[in-house]
């Protein structure tokens, strides 16, 4: 019998735990829930993003024996993964020394097998285990799993190991790259760990910059230490911290990566690299190899930082932190090169007529006169693909150059900011064009540059929130230039959002089907997501949901162009975030709004995070979690009144003074009357039914009853002529509130009533999840079949799965069993119930509980009744569903 192989006790031991180690409660609680599932767990993702860090913490915060396991390419022999893994367990050493390969396993599999506790086993780094001999041990404890093994590994790139039968039978979690990512606050609390101070902004710069890897955030902590110095002033200019931190990334690569790559597979890493993002045949093309596909299928094996994108035409990208290193690295040694990949690529995208991807290159070949060629020729190209990112760094590129004062390039830019509302931009955008008017004189299309002026005019005022001027220029422009074109189509579209924002339901439905029709006729397949959202919204706030369901789903199978796509894509995520959040159904919504927030993060030159964070804020509220509500809008207002988004910082406060109604914050209120108050100065009786409704809110708050009922009783007969059901739930319960002040119980009813059979018949269970709550017992007690014989009502009460529907996520919080229900169950109907799920007879359950059999019959149709289902099973599995039963 051949000796046992050594045994190396740094693989047998738990990672050492970071000093100021990031907490990350989000994931610990993922795979707590995964494990108790018997589910295999694997954390896959690239080097860097705290797979070690987050088992080891997992592991010291798990109750019951853990074992952990590092691998090394050494374990691909049979004898020494297994004399590791029995170390791991801790079976007896004297054991191992007189047994060979096939009795270690069976010892293992017997202490597994016997093991009276669960067991949690941890292995790290099994990217490394490619021999068969090898992983057919871990395969067979995964299709043979012990009853007391939980199993939890971390690699880097999809381990060789078949996990499609672990897939099939819901036994596998798969955490990714992208929820190991850093969030914003997780961002803000590695930051505080490590010293460093950061405003909300340069925590956005770092999340963006750094797409959420741990260890690119890291490097740039380290950085901003260094240039700031213990104590210093923040710096005005982050740009230096930024390249420091690439150039520490780059030195991590090298050491970890690169130098261990074959060079003709580093040197298609590098070529490769000069692009965004690229396909096979563009892959081919720089790479100068035909096996461009092996080249990629190699990279994602060793998960070099490569992403597929599926349904793109640029199907891979890698992590902007390898990408700025590959490039660093050709432009230090050959930079002419780099200039001949550039206009290798322009010249093929161009055939491909990827016009913005193909501008992007020639800017980074520094020709700028074949640039300015392509945007005469093609700006209704450049608008249909309105790639934002391309678009903006090219016209920063070309901007000073010879013939960079043009008309085509100010109407292209024009056309960028339309996307992007970048207030800052839409000026100079203004500006610009104004001065050309005045210095070259009649453009060749001067209508065309008089609509453009006039379509930023009036995106300007929508979003700087003078909603009724924007609606003045868009009708002005639209009069004196009745040409049908796109920018009149945008008109329209900038007249529909300010319409809408003022709470016109249907006159901004009107002129966003007319604008969205024209623009689809014009062949703008990305940019018409802008109007599909607003429409969506609109029939969201009057009860379509099913109708905006079905909108947002139809975006996503619409051809995109470019990269681009990934910019179109937000609006699909976002709303469908917005449909599941006013149904109710909560943990999905949260996914759609975190996908819309990660593409709004890789897209810094557009304002649509502050928006995405806003809802985000409303979900945080609608979940109970009113710090997180708060720090969000806080987080809203202040990158709103950076930008100058003002329409969203008044809608933000409106939605934050509620919640300091709630919370009686006094010192938040007294700041956003005073906000009020301008706001009524300049617009009058022009404000947004968002303002109106919380204004009213804070003046009931404040005693002022009667003023609150009157301004209450305009903004409902405003929003009922709208069918705006959404605002008027709000307002309804804002009655209720109002009559029980003055001590009119049954008015009190009565408006709730009218509240409950307005969102059951437009399922707005999600407009319960703010004030609602104040009126629970008031619902429960209206819901009694003597409250409604005494108050007269003839419609019936809803039927109890749409209760359920619209009530659980408000009564998911409460202690007591049984009161998940609108209708709570009694003590007795729980014990029924209870032993209902023993699988007790009627009789039996009679005689348990010492009551007549037809008692027995009474309490189990009640329960029937208050469950809405019609036979046990059907019981039993509702009061699973509720966690009704011990």
């Amino acid at each position: 019998m051949p000796p046992l192989p050594p045994l190396k006790p740094n693989q047998l031991r738990l990672p050492a735990e970071p000093a100021r180690a990031l907490a990350r409660p989000r994931l610990l609680q993922q795979l707590a829930r995964s494990v108790e599932a018997n589910c295999f767990t694997l954390l896959q993702a690239p080097l860097g993003y705290g797979k070690s860090v987050l088992l080891g913490q997992f592991a010291r915060s798990r109750p019951g024996p853990c074992a952990w396991l590092r691998l090394t390419a050494a374990e691909n022999q049979p004898l020494n993964l297994l004399t590791h893994l029995h170390a791991a367990l801790k079976l007896p050493a004297n054991s191992r020394a007189t047994l060979d390969a096939d009795g270690l396993w069976s010892e293992i599999q017997q202490s597994l097998e016997n093991s009276g506790e669960p067991l949690t086993l941890l292995i790290d780094d099994l990217q490394v285990l490619s021999s068969p001999l090898a992983y057919q041990y871990l395969e067979q404890l995964l299709h043979f799993p012990p009853p007391s093994l939980r199993l939890l590994a971390a690699s880097e790139g999809p381990p060789r190991l078949p996990l499609a039968h672990l897939r099939r039978d819901a036994r596998l979690t798969l955490i990714g790259a992208k929820e190991l990512a850093l969030d914003s606050e997780e961002t803000r609390q590695l930051a505080v760990a490590r010293d460093v101070h950061l405003d909300a902004e340069s925590i956005y710069q770092l999340r963006a910059g750094s797409e959420g890897w741990i260890s690119g955030a890291l490097f740039w902590l380290d950085a901003y230490r260094e240039a700031v110095g213990p104590g210093g002033p923040p710096p005005a200019d982050l740009r230096p911290i930024t390249q420091q931190s690439y150039a520490y990334a780059r030195q991590f690569l090298e050491e970890e990566r690169l130098r261990r790559l074959k060079p003709d597979l580093l040197g298609f890493l590098e070529r490769t690299a000069v692009v965004q993002s690229f396909d096979i045949n563009l892959a081919r093309e720089l790479g100068g190899r035909a096996e461009a596909g092996e080249s990629i299928r190699q990279l994602q094996r060793l998960d070099l930082f490569i992403e597929a994108r599926a349904g793109e035409r640029g199907e891979f990208r890698y992590h902007p932190v390898l990408r700025n290193c590959l490039y660093q690295r050709m432009e230090q040694r050959d930079p002419q090169r780099l200039r001949k990949l550039h206009r290798q690529a322009a010249d093929w995208l161009l055939e491909q007529r990827r016009f913005s991807e193909a501008i992007y290159q020639l800017g980074r070949a520094r020709d700028f006169d074949a640039v300015l060629a392509i945007v005469d020729l093609h700006a209704f190209d450049l608008l249909r693909e309105g790639q934002v990112n391309t678009l903006v760094d090219f016209l920063g590129d070309v901007a000073g150059h010879a013939g960079g004062d043009s008309f085509t390039l100010a109407i292209t830019e024009a056309s960028t900011v339309i996307v992007t509302n970048d207030i800052a931009q839409t000026s100079q955008c203004i500006r610009r064009l104004q001065g050309l008017l005045r210095s070259q004189g009649v453009p060749r299309h001067p209508e065309r540059v008089q609509q453009t002026i006039a379509f930023l005019r009036s995106r300007l005022a929508c979003l700087g929130g003078n909603l009724v001027h924007g609606m003045e220029v868009a009708d002005r422009a639209l009069q004196r230039f009745p040409q049908h074109n796109a920018a009149s189509s945008v008109l329209r579209f900038d007249r529909a959002s300010c319409l809408f924002a003022l709470g016109y339901l249907d006159q901004a439905r009107s002129e966003a089907e007319r604008a969205l029709g024209e623009l689809q006729g014009f062949g703008l397949s990305g940019y018409t997501n802008l109007l599909q959202l607003l429409l969506g919204q609109i029939e969201l706030a009057q009860g379509c949901g099913e109708e905006a369901w079905q909108r947002f789903l139809g975006m996503s199978s619409q051809p995109q162009g470019g990269t681009s796509g990934s910019f179109y894509e937000l609006f699909h995520h976002l709303g469908k975030g917005l449909v599941l959040l006013q149904a109710n159904q909560l943990e999905e919504a949260r996914l759609c709004l975190r996908q819309a927030e990660v593409l709004a993060l890789d897209f810094p030159h557009c304002a649509a995070l502050a928006w995405v964070i806003h809802h985000q804020a409303c979900l945080c509220w609608a979940q109970g979690d009113t710090r997180q509500a708060k720090a969000r809008w806080q987080e809203v207002r202040r990158m709103s009144r950076q930008y100058r988004l003002f329409t969203l910082y008044r809608q933000a406060g409106a939605w934050r003074a509620r919640l300091a109604v709630h919370e009686d914050d006094q010192d938040f209120l007294l700041d956003w009357l005073a906000e009020w108050h301008w706001c009524f100065r300049q617009y009058g009786e022009s404000l947004l039914p968002e303002e109106w409704l919380a204004y009213a809110r804070v003046q009931s708050h404040l005693g002022q009853h009667a003023k609150a009922r009157r301004i209450n009783a305009n903004l409902k007969e405003q929003v009922q002529a709208q069918s705006n059901y959404r605002v008027l739930l709000d307002a309804l319960l804002l009655d209720a509130s109002l009559d029980q002040h003055r001590g009119k119980h049954q008015e009190a009813l009565g408006s709730l009533e009218q509240a409950l059979q307005l969102a059951s018949r437009f399922a707005l269970g999600q407009m319960l999840q703010y004030e609602g709550g104040d009126h629970l017992e008031s619902f429960r007690q209206l819901l009694t079949p003597h409250t409604r014989e005494q108050l007269g009502l003839l419609e019936p009460a809803p039927p109890r799965e749409r209760l359920n529907t619209l009530f659980r996520p408000l009564l998911a919080g409460m202690e007591r069993a049984g009161a998940a229900l609108m209708i709570p169950l009694s003590r007795r109907e729980l014990d029924v119930l209870q032993r209902m799920a023993r699988g007790q007879t009627n009789q039996q359950i009679a005689d348990a509980l010492f009551i007549s059999l037809s008692t027995v019959k009474t309490h189990i149709n009640n329960l029937f009744r208050k469950l809405d289902v019609v036979d046990r099973n059907g019981a039993l599995r509702s009061a699973r569903e509720l966690e009704l039963l011990d």
